[in-house]
C-alpha cells in the first residue's frame, strides 16, 4: 500500500485541539491518521499501520512528528526521565523538505557526517568520533519508487540540536500540492460532532 500517496480509501476529517486530523482506511486492511496544524496545514504527525493477521490490527508506525498520545500513561515519563540525554529523533517536514530533528547532539556541526545510502536508499547520520550512528528511511521516497539525492541534503546546527533537512523530489511537491487542495475541499467535522461521517 501506498498509503499517504494511494488514491481511494475512506477519509473522514475532524478539527481539535487546533488540528484538522485526517483519517483514511483502505480495503486492504491499512489505515493512516495525519494531524495538519488548522491554520498553516502543516503536516504535524503522520502514522500508519496494518492490519495483523486474523483482522487484529498491528500497532501504530509513526512516521512524521511525536504522537504524544502513544504512551498511554503508565511508565511513558519515566522512560522520556531516564533518556533525556540520549539522543532522540523526531520527523518534522516543512513545505520543501523532509526534515529529522536529532535532539542530544552536542558535538560541533563539523562533527556530523550526513550522506545517502544508495544500496538501502536510505539517509544515514554519522560522528567523526563515532558516539553517533542512524540509518534514516524516507517511506514517502520508496512508495513511489523515488531515490534518496546526496546532493539534496543539508544539515544545521544549533543548541544540541542537528538538523537534517532533504529536499523533496518534483513528484513529491505535486502530489502534495494535490493532497492539499484535496484537504480543503473535504467536509469537516468539529470534535464533540455525533459522528463522523463521510460520503
Amino acid at each position: 500500500a501506498k498509503a499517504m500517496y494511494h488514491p481511494g480509501g475512506k477519509k473522514t476529517a475532524i478539527i481539535a485541539g487546533g488540528r484538522k486530523k485526517v483519517h483514511t482506511v483502505w480495503d486492504l486492511g491499512f489505515e493512516q491518521v495525519e494531524e495538519y496544524d488548522a491554520t498553516t496545514d502543516q503536516l504535524l504527525l503522520r502514522k500508519v499501520r496494518k492490519e495483523a493477521a486474523a483482522g487484529r490490527p498491528n500497532k501504530w508506525e509513526v512516521e512524521v512528528g511525536e504522537d504524544l498520545q502513544a504512551g498511554g500513561g503508565g511508565g511513558g515519563d519515566e522512560l522520556i526521565a531516564t533518556s533525556s540525554d540520549q539522543p532522540s529523533i523526531v520527523r518534522l517536514d516543512t513545505k520543501e523538505a523532509f526534515q529529522w530533528r536529532v535532539r542530544n547532539m552536542p558535538y560541533p556541526k563539523e562533527t556530523y557526517q550526513v550522506t545517502a545510502d544508495d544500496e538501502k536508499n536510505q539517509v544515514v547520520i554519522r560522528t567523526t568520533n563515532k558516539k553517533y550512528f542512524k540509518r534514516i528511511d524516507v517511506p514517502d521516497l520508496n512508495r513511489l519508487g523515488l531515490r534518496v539525492e546526496e546532493g539534496g541534503i543539508s544539515i544545521a546546527h544549533a543548541n544540541r540540536t542537528l538538523v537534517v533537512s532533504l529536499k523533496k523530489p518534483q513528484k513529491i511537491l505535486e502530489l502534495e500540492a494535490e493532497l492539499r487542495k484535496e484537504r480543503k475541499s473535504m467536509k469537516v467535522s468539529k470534535e464533540g460532532d455525533a459522528d463522523c461521517k463521510q460520503q
